[in-house]
């Protein structure tokens, strides 16, 4: 059940500050602070958590998965191999500070999750929901073949 925690981690954040002159990882780095803060208020209430977290990313997830596309574009327009790998450890430590300075948040959320029928239910249902979105759009006959064709044509 935790995978789905981590894998809102990678999706999702919480009311970030769109000034033009930050990094676009620094975003997604207070967007994962911000996702601490939820996690802190669930620990205690998971229900009223969860919530509060769908909330977020029915308003917010576009604009991270923006963050991560800048994130990405912005490494990989740097030639220079060393600083182009140099550029990427400096995003991976920016996005992960926040959230192993609230380890202990995230893990109580989690558990706190599982403890309540209520919450785990709604997880569960965005859990499967998620995945079948994902699936249509990635899955099936016609992206394998797609996939096939673009990864003969790169070798």
């Amino acid at each position: 059940m935790k995978i789905w925690l981590a894998g809102l981690l990678v999706v999702g954040g919480c009311w970030s500050s769109s000034s033009s002159d930050s990094a676009p990882d620094q975003k997604i780095a207070k967007r994962m602070g911000d996702i601490c803060s939820i996690a802190k208020v669930g620990s205690s209430d998971a229900v009223k958590g969860v919530k509060k977290l769908g909330k977020y990313f029915d308003a917010h997830t576009g604009d991270l998965l923006g963050e991560w596309g800048d994130t990405l574009a912005t490494i990989e327009r740097i030639p220079d191999d060393k600083k182009h790998d140099d550029r990427a450890r400096l995003a991976r430590d920016r996005i992960q500070r926040p959230l192993i300075g609230c380890n202990r948040d995230l893990q109580r959320f989690g558990n706190a999750i599982e403890a309540s029928p209520e919450a785990s239910a709604m997880m569960q249902r965005f859990s499967v929901r998620f995945n079948r979105t994902i699936e249509i759009i990635f899955g099936g006959k016609d992206f394998a073949e797609v996939k096939a064709l673009v990864l003969s044509t790169t070798r």
